[in-house]
């Protein structure tokens, strides 16, 4: 029974050592994937599409504060410099055709902004949209 245990041991850390080495690509499909979707593309009506919306939000200040306050990313179980990777990841595998790349996220910049969650995560987005439009940034997709 000792040499189960220990061999148990042996096994869940080595499990564990290889989920810390995981990539932004495969944080994402761990922790993203199930409602954005393979393809980031969301679900209409009810999860937003992170392909091309992402780098959008990301173009000012109020955009990524709401990218770092939205439920998913506010309550995330990554990390502050995890959630940078898969976030700066995401910019730059699903970018806005027409827009220069985002800055990216640092840790800090996650670390400082994501302990505050949303109230109202559709009313915020719609005013983030339109702070969008004025400043010159083609809109997001609606979900």
């Amino acid at each position: 029974m000792r040499r189960v245990l220990q061999s148990a041991a042996v096994a869940l850390a080595l499990a564990l050592a290889g989920a810390a080495a995981a990539g932004p690509d495969q944080d994402y499909m761990l922790y993203c994937m199930g409602c954005h979707g393979s393809e980031a593309r969301g679900v209409p009506g009810k999860i937003p599409p992170l392909a091309g919306s992402l780098a959008r939000f990301m173009s000012t200040p109020d955009g990524r504060d709401y990218v770092l306050r939205v439920p998913g990313a506010a309550s995330s179980a990554l990390s502050d410099a995890q959630l940078a990777a898969v976030l700066n990841w995401l910019a730059m595998r699903y970018p806005a055709a027409e827009e220069r790349p985002p800055a990216p996220f640092t840790a800090e910049e996650v670390a400082r902004v994501r302990r505050t969650p949303l109230a109202n995560v559709k009313e915020r987005r719609r005013e983030v949209i339109r702070s969008l439009a004025a400043s010159g940034v083609a809109p997001p997709a609606e979900y």
